[in-house]
């Protein structure tokens, strides 16, 4: 009894798994092209899985060339699924959870979401991380199967993000006067910087001073330092020349 297939089947089971390679290559390519215009995401899903299902057909022919019995193929084919299921347990849900993300796309790319407390803009995503780059300019590795389990906002296509400013101000008899010539000013500096109007409220009050949170709605998440910083500038301002006056 032969055990081992002869030279001529291991040559037809290469060519064959050879056209298999590329009939699964040009079905996707065909779909991509075809329905690319119309659906983009349907026609990505379905040259996906359909060129992985055509490699599994494939595959599963190509190993009956061999003239193995069909109870070989199967426990061959399940030791490899458990192999390299094993081998790829911590990238197989990053890999699906990007499905996920395509199919849903509750963000792309150059969009600023917050993961958390977590802020970023979105520059890459790849079967195994999404990638962002913080107001500080750093990156950000986020593994996909934690974007899917967390709750994401899409600071991009929403109408912004706040940003708080809280201070002190000297209680005297002219505070209202003062607050408003604040309000005023940081609307002003708010209407040329393109961002929302501004809400002022007193948060603390004390035997000398006033506590006064100062909120702004930002509608570049990537200014939100540089914002925060032109409204103490503007208190500032405003407070010392209502002392110099």
């Amino acid at each position: 009894m032969q055990l081992l297939p002869s030279l001529e089947s291991f040559l037809v089971f290469l060519g064959s798994v050879g056209a298999t390679l590329a009939a699964g290559y040009v079905f996707s390519l065909i779909v991509r092209r075809s329905l690319r215009r119309y659906n983009p995401l349907l026609a990505e899903i379905i040259a996906r899985y359909g060129s992985w299902t055509i490699y599994l057909a494939g595959f599963l022919f190509s190993l009956e060339l061999l003239n193995l019995k069909l109870e070989t193929i199967l426990v061959f084919v399940a030791l490899m699924g458990v192999l390299i299921a094993l081998g790829l347990r911590d990238v197989l849900p990053n890999y699906f959870a990007r499905q996920f993300i395509e199919m849903y796309r509750p963000f792309s790319i150059g969009d600023w979401i917050q993961v958390g407390d977590l802020v970023g803009r979105v520059v890459e995503v790849n079967d195994l991380y999404t990638q962002l780059v913080t107001h500080s300019h750093q990156r950000v590795y986020i593994p996909n199967s934690v974007i899917v389990r967390s709750i994401v906002s899409n600071l991009s296509r929403s109408s912004g993000v706040d940003v708080s400013v809280s201070f002190s101000l000297p209680l005297h008899e002219n505070l209202e006067e003062l607050l408003r010539r604040i309000r005023r000013a940081i609307a002003d500096d708010a209407k040329e910087e393109g961002v929302g109007e501004p809400e002022l409220r007193i948060t603390e009050l004390k035997e000398n001073s006033v506590g006064v949170e100062v909120r702004v709605r930002v509608l570049n998440p990537q200014r939100v330092e540089e914002v925060r910083s032109r409204v103490l500038r503007e208190v500032y301002r405003v407070v010392r020349s209502s002392s110099q006056g």
